[in-house]
């Protein structure tokens, strides 16, 4: 049966998606494997394209195939109760629209490759790739979920070194290995049809095979020498004089019930499920961590106080602060105050709004007043939490509403951490903690995290609601996404889910607790506080932003290249 050279480049783009779809969670550590040779068949399949348009279709397929496998659960296809059309629309377009910003790093290597050769656009493919994912986390269209790093959070020991680089670092190796197995492929193909070459020419491609595959061996092998090394150390934990105890909540309620649920329903949930989780608890407990949007709506706006001293009045009884996932809300009155620019109008035309999905840390203070702190998240979901451009285009705002409290959310501002009043050394020295609460989608921006770390946070916690995407591959990479996190900046994290996964993960990456999804649950844990900080929370993404700045300037250089060929050609005629 004869093979044609379009079946060929379709088949070696599929196997490339299929690789490269894999690589995430669930799959575990072998699926991360997948992901140091995904991008050789794509490699292979471009190397005889004609045209940039046939690199762009042969790499939208594989990326296509990607994005079908490790994020299909976007649509809510197996959301538990109700199936939202909103959600099923929102996965049909991430599914075709998606692989459009993907092929960016590969068109431009297929553009540089066809401008100054194979080996020149080779030594710029990690550098752009780098440069792409680090744009593609900024934006109101960011959306990185399918980052490269994120392959490899099951490979503990592996990972270890992106306290210095972060995550984009561990991108750049891996596109590095891509590329090493990829040219001793070349290589191999070249030695089998070199039987009529000069045994000397011969002689350099087996030099320069040997020298790849050293290359390539140093490459993996390095990185978990290190890697084994940090895990058998002992750990900064260890040394820690400082500990926080959290409770972390799980009420596992279905998220459509909360939305349509009575509020005081919903907190009174909430209030059950941590006197439960604390019923049997003899030591006590500094901090209840409850899940995002466990409040569902804003308790701290004048017409709520007695709500407001109701949660008060239950932080007293349980004699705990508590870090909640809320609504937060602020109102302008035309002629009285200063509108902002992003507020939103009501229906009464001198009323104006602005809200955001927050968490709020309510405690007493050392005197004993009632008080909180809040933050207002700042990474939102691409047209689930905020319309993008939203802000330059107004009416865009009343195309996109999805009926369950979300949509429109305002975007927060600041790095500023929680500091929680607590009693440290057996409980009876005053003492405060630092932390930082990511909502949800936010823990996936290293970028955005390791600013909170740098301005003093010694925890990390995370608290969000997964409940909408049901017992797919959604919540799962949600999860160990954070171990990154974690390496990254050496802190422990916290994280609290509606319905599951909950989890603590330690300041190398391992998984300290979990639970299981779809069930009510709780954990309590003594977290170590850690002030030291990495290179990488202190210097940031000393690759990224150089790879992103370098890509752009390659972007530019082969356009203007392109239009100089273009009207040499049209002034010859």
């Amino acid at each position: 049966m004869l093979i044609t050279s379009d079946t060929k480049t379709r088949s070696l783009a599929l196997l490339a998606g299929f690789l490269f779809g894999i690589s995430f969670p669930p799959f575990g550590i072998v699926g991360g494997f997948a992901a140091f040779v995904a991008l050789v068949p794509l490699l292979i399949a471009i190397e005889d394209t004609k045209r940039l348009r046939d690199a762009f279709s042969t790499t939208y397929l594989m990326m296509f195939v990607v994005t079908l496998i490790a994020t299909y659960w976007v649509g809510g296809w197996r959301g538990e109760g109700q199936v939202d059309p909103f959600l099923m629309v929102g996965g049909v377009a991430l599914a075709m629209v998606h692989p459009l910003f993907l092929v960016i790093p590969v068109l431009v290597y297929d553009a540089a490759r066809r401008r100054f050769g194979r080996r020149s656009a080779l030594v710029l493919l990690p550098i752009v790739w780098v440069g792409f994912e680090y744009w593609h986390s900024t934006g109101d269209l960011s959306f990185p979920w399918l980052s490269l790093f994120n392959t490899q959070t099951y490979n503990t020991a592996f990972i270890q070194f992106i306290e210095y680089t972060g995550s984009y670092g561990l991108s750049f190796v891996i596109v590095i290995i891509n590329i090493l197995i990829y040219s001793l492929f070349r290589q191999r193909k070249i030695l089998g049809l070199a039987t009529t070459v000069a045994l000397h020419t011969v002689g350099g491609w087996k030099r320069r095979r040997l020298i790849l595959a050293s290359a390539l061996v140093a490459l993996i092998v390095l990185p978990y020498c290190y890697g084994f090394y940090q895990l058998g150390q002992s750990s900064i934990t260890q040394n820690a004089t400082r500990s926080l105890r959290i409770a972390i909540i799980q009420p596992n309620i279905n998220p459509w019930d909360k939305w349509s649920s009575g509020t005081n329903q919903i907190t009174d949930s909430m209030f059950r499920s941590t006197r439960t989780a604390l019923a049997n608890l003899t030591a006590g407990a500094d901090l209840a961590l409850w899940p995002e949007t466990a409040i569902t709506y804003p308790i701290t706006q004048p017409w709520r106080k007695e709500d407001l001293r109701n949660m008060f009045s239950f932080v007293s009884q349980i004699g705990m602060p508590v870090l909640t996932g809320i609504p937060d809300r602020e109102e302008y009155v035309l002629g009285r105050d200063t509108i902002p620019a992003d507020a939103k109008k009501t229906n009464d035309t001198s009323l104006f709004y602005r809200d955001w999905n927050s968490s709020m840390l309510f405690y007493f203070d050392r005197s004993g007043k009632p008080t909180y702190q809040r933050y207002h998240k700042q990474m939102l979901v691409p047209f689930g939490e905020h319309v993008p451009f939203v802000d330059e285009l107004p009416i865009l705002g009343e195309w996109f509403k999805w009926g369950v409290g979300l949509g429109s959310w305002n975007r927060g501002e600041g790095y500023e951490v929680f500091t929680l009043p607590f009693y440290g050394q057996q409980r009876t020295q005053p003492d405060t903690a630092k932390l930082c609460t990511m909502v949800c989608y936010e823990s996936v921006y290293p970028s955005y995290l390791r600013k909170f770390v740098a301005n003093g946070a010694e925890i990390i916690t995370i608290i969000t609601n997964d409940g909408w995407y049901g017992n797919s591959s959604g919540p799962y990479q949600h999860n160990r996404f954070a171990v990154l996190r974690a390496v990254e900046n050496r802190r422990w994290v916290a994280r609290c889910a509606n319905t599951g996964i909950s989890s603590v993960i330690d300041d190398k990456g391992r998984f300290v607790n979990e639970t299981e999804v779809f069930k009510s649950a709780s954990i309590i844990k003594e977290i170590p506080l850690i002030t030291s900080q990495t290179l990488y929370t202190q210097y940031g993404d000393v690759i990224a932003l150089p790879s992103f700045w370098c890509t752009a300037i390659c972007i530019v250089v082969l356009v203007l290249m392109r239009l100089l060929s273009t009207k040499k050609k049209n002034d010859a005629v």
